[in-house]
């Protein structure tokens, strides 16, 4: 089986995982992150390619991504 990797965004905020209040600005504020580097053409240099996790398979990988190999 081929290595697979992981084609990310690199955009996130650690929360407490009961504080709902906290769960939702942190999400307004990843959107607002992921708008303002859109706005100003930074999104590229947010994606990351790091590796799968133990249990990725290949049928994890997308069908228009195989297309785009075949």
């Amino acid at each position: 089986m081929a290595k697979l990797k992981k084609v990310t965004l690199d955009i996130y905020y650690m929360v407490y995982a009961d504080d709902e209040n906290m769960i939702r600005h942190a999400k307004d504020c990843l959107y607002d992150d992921i708008m303002s580097a859109v706005k100003h053409d930074e999104l590229f240099g947010l994606i990351r390619v790091v590796d799968a996790p133990p249990n990725a398979k290949e049928c994890d990988i997308p069908e228009f991504l195989l297309e785009e190999t075949a």
